[in-house]
């Protein structure tokens, strides 16, 4: 495979960046309610740990302390999808770009339960 092979154009990266930014963007939002007490504990959102489900407040400890690598996971995803469609005419670029924007997305998840278990045990 060379940087040369015909990536999916921008249509089609323009189309998997808008379906991607929304999930993004719905992940930092939420987070930010849960964080900010918005949303409580509840059956739809929400990390769902022993430790977070002890109490409101370790409910809420916990959904702040995520907040900020949920965000930055968010942004930071966001620019690879800008540049994955910036280099949707080669599909090297393009696949990097995406898998660095999803690669974001699931570490940041993984980091924020972490750091929302650890603030929840300190309640």
């Amino acid at each position: 495979m060379s940087l040369a092979t015909a990536g999916p154009g921008p249509g089609s990266a323009i189309l998997v960046a808008a379906f991607l930014t929304v999930a993004l963007a719905g992940m930092a939002y939420v987070s930010r309610m849960l964080g900010n007490g918005t949303l409580g504990p509840n059956p739809l959102v929400g990390f769902r740990f022993r430790p977070l489900l002890r109490s409101e407040e370790a409910w809420q400890r916990g959904h702040q302390a995520a907040v900020r690598p949920l965000v930055t996971a968010a942004s930071v995803g966001f620019l690879s999808l800008v540049g994955s469609v910036i280099g949707s005419r080669h599909v090297l670029p393009y696949l990097i770009f995406v898998g660095i924007a999803l690669a974001v997305m699931i570490v940041g998840v993984i980091l924020a339960a972490v750091l929302a278990v650890r603030a929840a045990k300190r309640v």
